[in-house]
């Protein structure tokens, strides 16, 4: 079963008319796009953990590279969690708001066994555990990049303004005047 489902864009066409024909939950359906949900989201977080790395190396060819690899994920993300709806949609097809309303994995323990809502609910708690360690170490590198061009910005605002010949701090005002009097680039060796 999972061979054929590897083979196909969307998951939900493993299991055409099935809900119609009474036939019994699809739960190898939602295992399967959770479980590569988990697999998608436990790589992500390498890729975040590889990104801090080469924020704290300022690695720019690498950032580049995982950047691309984040949306790259982000896609399947988001793909799967499309399909998930699908799938949770034709289950509640009965509730007519049901196709422009976001539904949870909760609303489907009516249609589930004790046994399938049990392993639903391990499957779902470990990909909620995934995404808010998803969150918190992506806010983590954001606030370190900010940060860090921040340091970065200071030293050229300092560079830049010491060659401008600006004050920085407290300047004295006949120090300023003398220094624009001498010319910068004639070396005062003799």
């Amino acid at each position: 079963m999972n061979a054929q489902l590897a083979t196909r864009n969307d998951p939900t066409e493993a299991w055409p008319g099935l809900l119609q024909n009474d036939q019994s939950f699809p739960l190898p359906l939602i295992l399967d796009i959770l479980k590569r949900q988990i697999a998608i989201s436990t790589g992500f977080l390498a890729i975040l953990e590889a990104e801090r790395n080469a924020l704290v190396h300022m690695d720019v060819p690498t950032l580049i590279s995982l950047t691309r690899q984040k949306e790259n994920e982000l896609a399947k993300i988001a793909q799967l969690d499309h399909s998930l709806q699908e799938v949770a949609r034709r289950i509640v097809a009965a509730d007519a708001g049901s196709h422009h309303k976001t539904i949870k994995l909760a609303e489907l323990i009516p249609f589930m066994t004790r046994e399938q809502t049990l392993t639903v609910k391990k499957y779902r708690d470990q990909l909620a555990e995934l995404r808010e360690k998803i969150s918190s170490n992506n806010l983590i590198n954001k606030r370190f990049a900010s940060d860090t061009l921040g340091y970065i910005n200071d030293a050229i605002s300092l560079i830049c303004g010491e060659i401008s010949g600006e004050p920085l701090y407290s300047g004295r005002p006949g120090r300023q005047q003398k220094r624009s009097a001498i010319p910068s680039l004639v070396s005062r060796e003799v």
